[in-house]
């Protein structure tokens, strides 16, 4: 059985300008990751997606927010 691990990364602030494209293919070439065979799959989600999946759950928008906020903070 072979397993799998999702991980959910913060960006730098460089990465805000940089196409997702590019962000994409330097996350794949470019990561270092212990017992790491390969990076299969890199997906993108903006703040605002997520924002709105908050709000769409019955999180006011208040709330949603400042939740994303002290998330980015970490």
């Amino acid at each position: 059985m072979s397993k799998k691990v999702h991980l959910i990364i913060n960006l730098t602030p460089e990465a805000q300008d940089a196409p997702v494209s590019q962000i994409k293919e330097r996350i794949k070439c470019e990561s270092k990751i212990p017992w790491c065979k390969e990076i299969e799959e890199v997906t993108f989600q903006e703040n605002d997606e997520t924002y709105d999946v908050l709000t769409k759950n019955g999180i006011s928008n208040n709330v949603a927010r400042n939740i994303l906020d002290l998330y980015n903070q970490k």
